[in-house]
């Protein structure tokens, strides 16, 4: 079991672990031509960058974040550049403008929806780790 390490104004990394608690959730509804994974694979943190520039990047230094810095950011770029192809960066980037978005993929019951979901909560729970002390 993995514990984690919040700051609590750190609006960020609180969107990336409600996505992974949310995860939990997910499980109760859909039903789908395609199932989804039962658990998240595990993406190796070992040497991983810590900077990176992109999309979701960008998306976090926009938004105006309380507690974003370039570092934080650049991390969670780097975390999502480990888990999430660039059709689901371009996607999640949106998130950091319209949170609700994110609700409206979790309650979906489309196979591609469920799909996406499982990617965002390993994103998620890679960017905790990767970036918690940033």
């Amino acid at each position: 079991m993995m514990y984690c390490r919040t700051k609590p104004s750190s609006r960020v990394l609180r969107l990336g672990l409600a996505g992974a608690l949310m995860l939990g959730l997910a499980a109760c509804g859909g039903g789908g031509a395609t199932p989804a994974p039962k658990t998240l694979t595990p993406v190796s943190l070992e040497g991983a960058q810590r900077f990176a520039t992109g999309p979701i990047g960008t998306a976090c230094n926009i938004h105006n974040r309380r507690t974003a810095s370039q570092a934080r950011c650049g991390c969670v770029q780097a975390a999502a550049n480990l888990t999430l192809t660039q059709a689901e960066q371009q996607r999640s980037a949106r998130f950091f403008a319209e949170p609700e978005l994110l609700q409206q993929v979790k309650l979906s019951d489309s196979p591609a929806s469920e799909r996406f979901w499982y990617a965002w909560a390993a994103f998620a729970q890679t960017a905790e780790v990767l970036c918690a002390d940033t």
